[in-house]
């Protein structure tokens, strides 16, 4: 089969297709053979009346078209693949002439491809970075973490509930329309006050009583609470206070840290506390420089991006983050119905994300043509290796998959984008975060949860298409 490819106009393709009569003859007999164990023919068992026979009972034309409907997507796939063309929607297919196992089969196929973004600067471009700083009241905190989690509770004595403290209660709440209220009772019941378990209005109530103590009090549950039925009541509590207990900190020395980790003395183990976080903060403001680079570089191009390639890559996020929530135990439409949305109102949430995520890789794979940034044989089988871990494959067979079903080139493109957005970051020249910068790249609470911008990987893809 060969293929040649002619630019149009409005960012389409035109595909010129010649398939050979061989593959054209192996199309038709399969179609026959599969016609045959299908049909009935007086005289012969199924699948074993021969070729003229079969013509003879449903007719050449009949054959050859259905022979035609099952074989020309997978044609144009492989034309595709061998033309490196990168569609965006479905084709328009336009043939004159009808299979022919003599003289084979001409058709053309017209598509939208993939738009070229238009580059602006993106060498040398000046971009905020922050500075990593760790405080001493950083590496302490941490180290009281790690302190707090060799606290024992002790009982109090002599004074009432304080924030922080550890109450052991029991409760019981009733609606104060009347009829008990299912799930608003317990025994024993350990709560750290100011933890945040339950409502804030409770633990404010429990704050000042003292052990042995018996107390009621009404709270009323906020509108955004997540059990609906319970959103905007009022709930009448009876509560036992039985004891009170406070951490018991162990002393912060040379002991508490051998016991606590594999160093000797607390400078020790502050030190390395500090590298940790300083790592840990390094690696933070890095992944942020490396958005803000792309951020600016995408910024000063220009792209018109296709609403089909929008839809898609929504389609991708929602389902990304679909699997994420079954990978956890959870069922999405349970949690479309927390949430009060659903499947489809939840991608038309993500597009403004997708638009701006195709727009980004339009411009990387502009970055990546105009300095000829590539991903070579031996990076493309790496990440292969990486997809054998967890089968019972080899790289090499994975890899023959990957290119049969067209995959194996988006990898690539995968790994070439990488490439170019390190070759962006290596150009560009960081410049000190001003205080109002700062604040304003402060991650604000966002809508749609994380795990669907991310969106879903090329890679969870192919391992879907194996």
């Amino acid at each position: 089969m060969t293929a040649n490819v002619t630019k149009l106009e409005e960012n389409k393709v035109r595909l010129d297709i010649e398939v050979t009569p061989e593959t054209v003859r192996q199309g038709i007999e399969a179609k026959i053979k599969e016609l045959g164990r299908q049909v009935r023919v007086p005289g012969f068992r199924p699948g074993k009346a021969p070729r003229r026979v079969i013509e003879n009972r449903l007719g050449r034309d009949y054959i050859y078209m259905e022979a035609l409907q099952e074989q020309l997507p997978g044609w144009y796939s492989q034309a595709v693949v061998e033309t490196d063309v990168r569609p965006i929607d479905q084709p328009e297919i336009h043939f004159d002439d009808p299979l022919d196992e003599e003289e084979g089969f001409k058709f053309s196929a017209t598509v939208e491809v993939r738009p070229e973004a238009i580059l602006g600067d993106y060498k040398g471009v000046e971009v905020p970075r922050r500075e990593v700083e760790i405080s001493e009241e950083d590496v302490e905190d941490r180290i009281e973490e790690m302190q707090a989690q060799f606290a024992t509770l002790a009982a109090v004595e002599g004074r009432p509930v304080q924030e922080g403290d550890f109450v052991v209660l029991d409760f019981k709440g009733e609606r104060l329309a009347g009829g008990p209220l299912e799930g608003a009772e317990a025994e024993d019941y350990l709560l750290e006050i100011g933890g945040g378990e339950l409502l804030p209005d409770f633990e404010e109530n429990i704050v000042g009583m003292n052990a042995d103590e018996r107390k009621q009090f009404g709270v009323t549950f906020p509108m955004d609470y997540a059990e609906e039925s319970l959103r905007g009541q009022s709930v009448l509590f009876n509560v036992h206070t039985k004891e009170i207990k406070e951490r018991d900190l162990p002393p912060l020395d040379d002991e508490f840290v051998k016991e606590a980790s594999e160093f000797e003395t607390l400078d020790e183990l502050r030190g390395a506390v500090r590298e940790q976080l300083e790592a840990t903060a390094e690696q933070r403001v890095e992944g942020e420089f490396r958005a803000r680079v792309l951020d600016v570089v995408a910024e000063g191009g220009e792209v018109e991006v296709p609403e089909v390639m929008v839809h898609e890559k929504a389609h991708e996020m929602v389902e990304s983050f679909e699997r994420s929530l079954r990978s956890q135990g959870m069922d999405p439409e349970q949690y479309y119905q927390l949430a009060g949305t659903g499947h489809a109102e939840f991608e038309e949430r993500v597009k403004p994300d997708a638009e701006d995520t195709v727009r980004k890789e339009l411009v990387l794979d502009a970055v990546a043509t105009a300095e000829g940034i590539v991903a070579d044989e031996d990076e493309v089988m790496h990440e292969i290796g990486h997809l054998a871990e967890d089968s019972e494959r080899s790289p090499e067979e994975i890899a023959k998959t990957l290119r049969n079903n067209g995959t194996y080139a988006m990898l690539e493109e995968e790994i070439s984008r990488q490439k170019a957005l390190d070759f962006l970051v290596e150009n560009a020249v960081p410049v000190p975060l001003e205080e109002t910068e700062e604040a304003e790249q402060e991650p604000a609470d966002e809508e749609v949860p994380v795990e669907a911008k991310a969106g879903a990987t090329e890679s969870e893809q192919r391992e879907e298409q194996e």
